[in-house]
């Protein structure tokens, strides 16, 4: 899915990018990390800001590879990407002036995460994350009861399976102390990081028209297979009852959907 999450779904988070990066600060003289860095949007503003260098990690080898044939298609000489897991970074202890993560840190082993993050800081360095909230969007509550709508009663086993895990994972322990900001800072805190803030924005996406909103929404991979899977003209009564669903938000601009985010500024 990385091809298609980069054109039709990356380009909608800019903005969160620049202002986790504008939030960083970073320091033109240090590097930057970028955890969870999908196709690479946080790593190339960061980049951008700098003359060092940006280093994107990600599990997701796709991804990865994505985000390395942009760095040299454009000539940016200063972002690198590797496959690596934000809960076992392979960097040294203090080496690193930044660490960022656009909607990229882990669901499962958060508190990992930040405990890496937090040794691999330099002295005075900054960790900066950003992360949607438990407020859902007209759009997005529309799209999600559509599709629900469409599930059949049996379903192939790898979209089975695919529920079940986001299922499990908002279920567990973890995902639901992470509904409300004290639980990210009380994660933070216990990784070492001794000032941490937190600040609320709504950021409006504007796309181009509903169809616009489908593409970005089946760019991942859990509603794709869902999308599959569906008929000709299931998928055509879908595009078609959330045009009617949505059809009073949209304006001659296109369709504006509201995003509540909250980034988190550690200091080390």
């Amino acid at each position: 899915m990385a091809a298609v999450y980069g054109v039709q779904a990356a380009p909608y988070h800019a903005p969160l990018a620049r202002r986790v990066v504008e939030l960083a600060e970073p320091r033109t003289d240090g590097r930057v990390l970028d955890i969870g860095c999908g196709t690479g949007i946080a790593t190339f503003e960061a980049a951008r800001r700098m003359r060092a260098i940006a280093i994107g990690i990600d599990l997701a080898d796709g991804a990865v590879r994505v985000a390395a044939a942009r760095a040299a298609a454009s000539g940016v000489r200063n972002a690198r990407f590797v496959i690596m897991d934000a809960r076992l970074l392979s960097f040294p202890d203090a080496r690193l002036g930044t660490v960022v993560s656009c909607l990229g840190h882990p669901v499962v082993g958060r508190d990992r995460c930040f405990a890496e993050a937090f040794r691999v800081l330099a002295p005075d360095g900054r960790f900066v994350l950003c992360t949607g909230t438990d407020l859902v969007s007209p759009v997005g509550k529309a799209f999600r009861e559509i599709l629900e709508s469409r599930r059949p009663a049996t379903l192939p086993d790898d979209v089975a399976s695919l529920l079940e895990a986001r299922k499990t994972i908002a279920g567990t322990s973890e995902s639901k102390a992470m509904l409300r900001p004290e639980g990210w800072l009380r994660a933070l805190e216990g990784a070492g990081f001794l000032s941490v803030s937190v600040i609320e924005e709504t950021h409006p996406i504007l796309f181009p028209d509903p169809d616009a909103y489908l593409r970005y929404s089946f760019a991942w991979g859990d509603n794709d297979r869902e999308l599959h899977y569906m008929t000709k003209e299931d998928r055509e009564s879908l595009r078609m009852d959330f045009r009617r669903r949505v059809d009073a938000l949209s304006s001659p601009k296109g369709l504006v959907v509201e995003r509540p985010t909250r980034y988190f500024i550690a200091q080390k």
